[in-house]
């Protein structure tokens, strides 16, 4: 998992019908504030490689949710390569679902999304029926920090895991200690062959994080973090 790039830690109301103005023309509608509301434009963000390469996952634009770029996708999935064959992806903080349907198209056999937002999911579900992938999707409509406890406990079977942990930024100062909680959980229950992701500002002091093998890639503002729990895969190697 080296690389030019990377650093490595071993430290072990509702609206109304607008109104025309006197110049005839519709104006904005208003918030609470009384300024203009902010026009939302739902967008496509695409899958980038696998079976399902070329088509796209929906964005509804609502700032609740911040995507992760796609170069920043790609280079994550270029590094994971072949760890993702036939694994079970859990995207534990989904928003528009993006990593967990690039995950099944690349070869996940299945992919756990969570998410708490209402609209989020609802979106979520769309896209998992028009890729047709809903068979393969399971999505909790829930607060991550009440059930990855559960998810992430000690498997029946050896299947190896991919777990997301990209949260917003601001959640690695404001819940560090849950956050840190589900990693160690992460960390210590998923099976021989899995890694764990963790997506945080590039001002995050890594040093806080739990001692490891971390492999630390940072692009503009943000750092990718890579650990393979029971380092016995070699895939990222």
């Amino acid at each position: 998992m080296k690389g030019p790039n990377s650093k490595r830690n071993n430290s072990g109301k509702k609206s109304g019908i607008s109104k025309k103005s006197d110049s005839g023309k519709n104006s904005a509608p208003k918030n609470s504030s009384g300024k203009p509301s902010k026009v939302i434009k739902p967008l496509k963000l695409r899958i980038i490689g696998g079976d399902m390469r070329g088509r796209t996952v929906t964005y509804h634009g609502a700032d609740f949710t911040r995507p992760m770029k796609d170069n920043i996708r790609e280079n994550l999935f270029n590094i994971l390569g072949r760890a993702i064959k036939s694994s079970v992806a859990f995207d534990l903080f989904a928003g528009t679902g993006a990593l967990g349907f690039e995950s099944l198209s690349r070869g996940a056999s299945s992919c756990v999304m969570v998410e708490q937002n209402r609209q989020a999911v609802r979106e979520i579900q769309k896209t998992a029926e028009t890729l047709d992938v809903a068979g393969r999707t399971k999505i909790i409509a829930s607060d991550t920090f009440r059930v990855a406890g559960s998810l992430l406990a000690v498997p029946a079977q050896d299947t190896p895991w991919i777990v997301y942990l990209c949260p917003p930024y601001a959640l690695w100062t404001e819940a560090f200690d849950p956050l840190m909680l589900i990693l160690k959980t992460a960390i210590a229950n998923a099976p021989p062959g899995s890694v764990i992701v963790t997506e945080t500002d590039k001002t995050t002091d890594l040093d806080t994080f739990p001692p490891g093998d971390w492999d630390y890639r940072t692009y503009g503002k943000t750092t990718l973090g890579f650990i393979e729990p029971a380092n016995r895969c070699g895939a990222l190697s």
